[in-house]
């Protein structure tokens, strides 16, 4: 039996150059110390960092601190009332007051606004859940209490929209809000509707 010599790879093969292949290298043992040591560091910072303190420590600004400067007049501070009324209340009633036709009813011109301030303060302090007639239009639906508001910003906010729009009713007083706050507080639930409203004076 003959030996035979294996076969010479071809010209066109001995020019190719193997395929390369994904090696292991790992991080250098210094890299990963280095990461180690500075997710620790990070870690007791953040648990060091006193929280709630003057900014030297990062943006630590409170909501307080961000509201612009209160308007002072005769040296007793005023609420803006316009303000409050474009975060709590323009997303229904629209800042021109007009409302949304048949979902929110209008504050221009709006006998429960211009009217009886007593019955306006109650539906801020305790809200309204049902049907009511406003400039002969019927609503029916839920506003929140804003109660957690103080007596200070429910009187301006009051105020401004009994001044706005073409209202010109008198503006309602911190002492008013004060004294149905008071009367009012075994109250948890909402007015229902118009004629309740109508009932409680």
């Amino acid at each position: 039996m003959s030996r035979r010599d294996p076969p010479q790879p071809s010209r066109a093969l001995q020019r190719e150059h193997a395929d390369p292949d994904e090696g292991n290298r790992p991080l250098p043992w210094f890299l990963v110390m280095f990461l180690g040591a500075m997710a620790m560091w990070g870690a007791f910072y953040i648990y060091s960092t006193p929280s709630g303190e003057d900014s030297a420590y990062g943006d630590q600004r409170t909501i307080a601190s961000l509201r612009p400067p209160e308007q002072v007049a005769g040296g007793i501070a005023k609420v803006d009332g316009k303000q409050i009324f474009g975060a709590k209340c323009a997303a229904c009633h629209q800042a021109t007051g007009l409302g949304v036709a048949g979902v929110f009813p209008p504050l221009a011109g709006a006998e429960w606004v211009i009217g009886d301030e007593k019955v306006l303060v109650n539906v801020l302090l305790h809200g309204i859940n049902g049907e009511i007639e406003v400039k002969g239009n019927k609503y029916s639906g839920a506003m929140p209490a804003f109660n957690t508001l103080s007596d200070d910003e429910l009187a301006a906010v009051l105020s401004y929209i009994r001044s706005d729009w073409g209202n010109q009713a008198l503006e309602v007083k911190t002492e008013t809000v004060k004294t149905l706050r008071e009367a009012t507080k075994d109250r948890t639930t909402p007015f229902k509707g118009g004629q309740e409203l109508k009932s409680i004076y």
